[in-house]
């Protein structure tokens, strides 16, 4: 005679203790079998009512109890979907394939799992070590057992839900950390330029980046991308187009020179529907000139202090990836702009422009120019912060849609 209420506490105890899907699950068959008596017995855990995402059994020997829970399980799911009302039934009232194929290894009862009518797994029992069928007590029994269990796999796939969520977090950290160990970490400091910049990420990580190419003639390169779409995805185009023209600058390349030859490589890689906008801008500064290419990107804000004005610099030019070779360098146009000290150049994102209130409203191109005049006397570090601070109370308390990239260079007197 069985202690019903013994085993319930003993199942009970593994339910509490054992949080993860395929220890629950081994815990159950192991305590069941026991105590029933069982030849064979499994448990199928099943995710979305389809496939079988985890499961666990004793007694099937050589059966590869993986690809049978997986050729089988979807087979199961259907049929016990048609008997909904069902807390039990024999293999006798399956289809004759699915039956033959339960028999074979030894399976006579099914028990669905039900979690508030939701199918999450379902026991599948063989006959008892004596070799006689389970009675009606055992049965009973059983499906009683189904009910606790069925709270038992929701807390599980909660659990494991959650920490798939920490583990993801966990890694975005990472991805976050080494993303923005790979933007520059040092300004550089170049005789005639004042210069600051910075990247904030929307999410844990984002596609916008920028850098400081120094090569061999005086003066620096500024690099400000913006790659399409959000999250890790536009994290790794950004890496591979960094890293590219970072390569690519070693030959002392125009920035014109520098988009097309980097054109040539992602398009290659790019996925159809990814591209990269960018702009480049290399300072002269012995000549007080800039060399300036944008392949798709936002102007370049300069502010005049002869006039004390702020006019929108923008040459043609596509986006990388979106087009071969030819068209993308047809269209590629390099402009060179002269400058005076104290004049200022501002190089932004769309997250900065397009950076929306609740309702909205968005920043714009003609309030970060305003913007832009009014804070022109300060420092570049000044200048990057104080836009920053705009951007930020503009919005409000409203979460930031895209990244957001800031980089002021400020001519000084040599």
């Amino acid at each position: 005679q069985h202690n019903y209420n013994r085993a319930a506490n003993e199942l009970t105890e593994v339910m509490a203790t054992r949080l993860e899907m395929n220890a629950l699950a081994e815990g159950l068959v192991q305590k069941l079998a026991l105590f029933l008596q069982l030849k064979r017995l499994g448990i199928l855990i099943f995710k979305e009512e389809r496939e079988c995402c985890g499961h666990a059994g004793v007694g099937f020997g050589d059966l590869d109890w993986d690809a049978f829970c997986r050729r089988t399980g979807p087979q199961l799911v259907a049929e016990m979907q048609r008997s909904r009302s069902e807390t039990r039934f024999g293999t006798d009232v399956l289809p004759d394939r699915l039956k033959r194929r339960l028999d074979e290894v030894g399976i006579r009862q099914i028990i669905p799992i039900r979690f508030k009518n939701k199918l999450v797994g379902s026991f599948v029992i063989g006959e008892k070590r004596s070799e006689s069928p389970l009675d009606l007590e055992d049965l009973t029994f059983m499906s009683s057992v189904s009910r606790q269990v069925a709270i038992a796999l929701e807390n599980a796939f909660l659990y494991e839900g959650l920490a798939e969520q920490e583990r993801l977090k966990h890694e975005l950290e990472i991805a976050r950390r080494i993303q923005m160990a790979s933007l520059p970490q040092n300004t550089p400091e170049v005789p005639g330029l004042d210069i600051a910049g910075v990247s904030i990420p929307a999410r844990e990580v984002g596609g916008d980046y920028f850098d400081y190419l120094d090569g061999g003639s005086p003066g620096l390169t500024v690099i400000v991308g913006d790659v399409s779409g959000k999250g890790t995805s536009a994290a790794l185009y950004m890496s591979k187009i960094q890293g590219i023209l970072r390569s690519l600058y070693q030959f002392d390349l125009s920035p014109r020179e520098l988009f097309i030859r980097a054109n040539q490589l992602l398009l290659r890689d790019l996925e159809k529907k990814a591209f990269i906008t960018a702009i480049g801008a290399s300072f002269k500064t012995g000549q007080n000139r800039v060399v300036l290419a944008r392949a798709g990107h936002l102007p370049l804000f300069c502010y005049r202090v002869e006039s004390g004005k702020v006019e929108l610099i923008t040459p043609r030019g596509m986006g990388l990836g979106l087009d071969n070779d030819p068209v993308f360098a047809d269209e590629l146009e390099e402009k060179t702009v002269t400058y005076r000290p104290d004049d200022v150049f501002l190089f932004v994102t769309d997250g900065v422009t397009e950076a929306q209130t609740k309702v909205g409203g968005l920043f714009g191109e003609d309030k970060l120019a305003r913007v832009l005049a009014e804070v022109a006397p300060l420092c570049a570090d000044a200048i990057r912060d104080r836009i920053v601070s705009e951007v930020k109370q503009f919005v409000s308390d409203a979460l930031p849609y895209d990244d957001q990239t800031v980089v002021v260079v400020k001519a000084r007197a040599l």
